[in-house]
């Protein structure tokens, strides 16, 4: 029998998996995709955490601001990588060039010394999809008016035959081929280029200078952060259109941490139904390659994703959880007719009391003794308004890993 039982494999999923291992739990991760972590930028938000705090019914009014910093403390521990302070945002760039804020940034995406350019230089890889140089110059030049923008074309051999037939290199190709010996190399070559042209000018001008590379992911790999810190000028990676390689490291470097503790993950396959005893749950029954198998474990934790994660079914009659039929929590009104406006359905969810154990709607009774609700699948939250996605998956599966 397993101690705990986590559904779904995304960042609530794997840091609650990681905090229970750590903590000696025998933890199975039954997983039907990767989550949406390689379509994202790889840096996390907290949002308006004091605001939210007293939103009611808001993941972070339900866990109170101690467990928040405490999964924000706990990440930033498991991974160095990752820079940020409580209270504190920090500069990134959108793949088009315009800043925007973040709590927590891997290492390199911080873009703070912009404010203190007077040149920019962005980098230009040839053949490089999804990549607008000048739509990025003429956003950096708004954002940043005491720079000037200079676009710096370079081309990569290894892409050759690439080029040759017209075919695109994608970022995740890019960011793959710098983490390559040869790419390390060429990498070197490149910024040694750039070092020599800025040898030949002032020196307060050279200490002026910010590079902008696409393509590029520093975090988790010690070489890349070597040859950058090496450089006299500051280099900043871009973040990327999904997917987004940024995000694919952190989604692979969880699921190494979690395999590490002696964690293990079932990909590829959902979880069918649970199977009941009164208020607990006992076994995760999951269809595999045509054969039913159950898994018995003491405790359960729902991270399923919500409505685009597949944990929460909705049709033009209803809308139905996907694992146990937990009830849940629908807005009246489910669109706004403002397209950026708030939208009502992203409040969609499981209600849950302090120790986010679901509960029934309008009475408050727990419903399931052992199974606690985290991330997306949580009511009463909206990720892109409220901007704390990170914050919430960090604290409630800090939060669940704890109890569980």
């Amino acid at each position: 029998m397993w101690d705990g039982i986590i559904i779904g494999g995304g960042l609530a999923g794997l840091l609650a998996g990681i905090r229970a291992s750590e903590r000696g739990k025998h933890i199975l991760i039954i997983s039907e995709g990767v989550g949406s972590l390689t379509y994202s930028s790889g840096a996390l938000d907290f949002g308006d955490a004091g605001q939210l705090l007293n939103q009611e019914n808001h993941p972070y009014a339900l866990l109170g601001e101690t467990s928040i910093r405490a999964g924000m403390d706990y990440f930033q521990r498991l991974f160095p990588d990752y820079q940020g302070k409580w209270g504190v945002t920090q500069n990134l760039l959108t793949p088009l060039g315009s800043p925007r804020k973040a709590s927590i940034v891997p290492y390199g995406q911080n873009a703070e010394s912009l404010q203190d350019a007077r040149r920019i230089v962005l980098m230009a890889p040839d053949g490089m999809k999804d990549f607008f140089p000048e739509i990025i110059k003429t956003n950096l030049e708004r954002s940043y008016p005491q720079c000037v923008v200079e676009v710096y074309p370079f081309r990569v051999g290894a892409f050759e035959s690439w080029h040759a037939i017209g075919k695109s290199v994608t970022g995740m190709e890019y960011a793959k081929y710098w983490q390559s010996g040869p790419g390390i190399s060429e990498l070197k070559r490149v910024l040694n280029c750039l070092t020599m042209i800025f040898d030949g000018e002032v020196s307060s001008k050279k200490n002026e200078t910010a590079v902008l590379f696409p393509g590029i992911a520093t975090a988790f790999s010690d070489p890349l952060k070597e040859i950058l810190s090496e450089t006299p000028f500051p280099v900043i990676e871009m973040t990327a259109f999904p997917p987004s390689a940024s995000g694919h490291n952190l989604y692979c470097a969880l699921k190494q941490k979690f395999k590490s503790l002696g964690g293990e993950l079932l990909f590829g396959t959902g979880v069918q139904r649970i199977e009941l005893q009164g208020k607990l749950c006992d076994k995760a029954i999951v269809k595999s390659k045509g054969r039913y198998t159950a898994f018995s474990a003491r405790s359960f934790i729902l991270a399923t994703g919500g409505i685009f994660g597949g944990g929460i079914e909705v049709t033009p009659e209803a809308a139905q959880e996907t694992v146990l039929g937990l009830p849940l929590y629908v807005p009246a009104e489910l669109t706004n007719s403002e397209f950026l406006g708030e939208q009502p359905y992203a409040h969609m969810g499981i209600e849950v009391d302090s120790e986010l154990r679901p509960t029934g709607p309008g009475n408050k009774e727990v419903l399931f003794e052992n199974l606690r609700v985290i991330g997306r699948m949580l009511a009463h939250w909206d990720p892109w308004t409220d901007n704390c996605g990170g914050g919430v998956s960090l604290a409630t599966g800090w939060f669940a890993g704890e109890k569980l």
